[in-house]
């Protein structure tokens, strides 16, 4: 059992190729899965997810697959509206055990979320999914039928009712914010690099997750995450003057990091924080989501720094430091 996952170095430049590969994609997908669940984070996990299904189909699919756009839309419409009948499904068990379904104030799970659920009550799953790819994604009926596995009659009635139905209302990210205060304290500790107090502030199975990229278990195992926020790396994309600034996206406290690179300031990586008993259970880190960043830093007015989907590899790193010897 110990060598069970001893392909690990074997897979990681297949995956860092395939990010790489799918980059043009990227921010039309994106778009996508954040009008698909409402809002932009639950956009991103959907997005995240669906390259992981996809990545997992290539080695399991004989088949030649020769259109990636169709596979990452039918695969994240797929994962969204399995998401959409599993809540629908704990909703009405609740209803028959006699229990009363949570409010919108009190979120279950975080897969069923409260604006999700207001969602799939307005609109039937696939309705909602056609409405999106004929206006998101330009796609013709025909294509947005093959996408659906159904007929163009039946893509027309859903786009009929979808169109009939939906609400001009932005559903929020839909789930406990943290303390504000909580979050202000973790801006000032990650600034003032106070390893101890962001080590004080974080529950001891603390996970920290750089979204689209590595994950960690525990405050130890993540340290180096803190360490590297100061981290400066032109060449490879980590600018120079890094701050911290709060503010509130959807009622959400979260915690801007701003860089220069190249001469232009910007919107460099965002952290989100879920807290329980107190302490920070999850760091929720977007640097490597650029298409995240471009939308909340138009929410702002603010320009949002050129970042890769991906970290960078260890001959990448290796090949910036030989050729930026000056950077720190």
């Amino acid at each position: 059992m110990s060598k069970t996952f001893g392909m690990q170095g074997d897979v990681h430049r297949p995956w860092q190729d395939y990010l790489d590969s799918l980059s043009a994609l990227r921010p039309e997908i994106h778009r996508y899965c954040c009008r698909l669940t409402g809002n932009v984070w639950d956009g991103e996990d959907l997005l995240q997810d669906t390259l992981v299904r996809v990545f997992g189909l290539l080695g399991k699919c004989q088949a030649e697959l020769d259109n990636p756009r169709a596979y990452l839309v039918r695969t994240a419409t797929n994962l969204w509206i399995d998401r959409m009948r599993r809540n629908a499904r704990e909703q009405a068990a609740l209803q028959l055990e006699g229990a009363e379904p949570q409010s919108s104030e009190q979120p279950d799970t975080a897969d069923a979320r409260p604006a999700a659920r207001e969602l799939f009550q307005k609109l039937h799953p696939q309705e909602r999914a056609a409405i999106l790819m004929k206006e998101v994604l330009d796609l013709s009926l025909e294509e947005t039928a093959s996408q659906l596995r159904t007929t163009v009659g039946a893509v027309k009635s859903a786009l009929s009712r979808a169109r009939g139905r939906l609400a001009e209302r932005r559903p929020s990210a839909g789930f406990t914010a943290p303390p504000r205060e909580t979050v202000e304290r973790f801006m000032h500790a990650l600034r003032d690099k106070n390893l101890d107090a962001l080590k004080t502030m974080c529950a001891a199975d603390v996970t920290i997750e750089l979204v689209g990229g590595a994950e960690f278990e525990n405050f130890e195992k993540g340290r180096t995450f803190f360490e590297h926020a100061h981290m400066v790396m032109p060449a490879l994309g980590f600018g120079e003057n890094p701050w911290w600034k709060l503010a509130e996206i959807d009622g959400e406290p979260v915690v801007l990091g701003l860089r220069t690179l190249n001469g232009v300031e910007g919107l460099n990586e965002i952290h989100r924080l879920e807290v329980e008993d107190g302490k920070i259970a999850r760091v929720r880190c977007y640097c490597f989501c650029p298409d995240t960043l471009a939308a909340v830093a138009g929410e702002f007015d603010m320009k949002a720094l050129p970042r890769p989907y991906r970290s960078p590899s260890p001959d990448e790193v290796a090949r910036a430091l030989g050729t930026n010897g000056g950077n720190r």
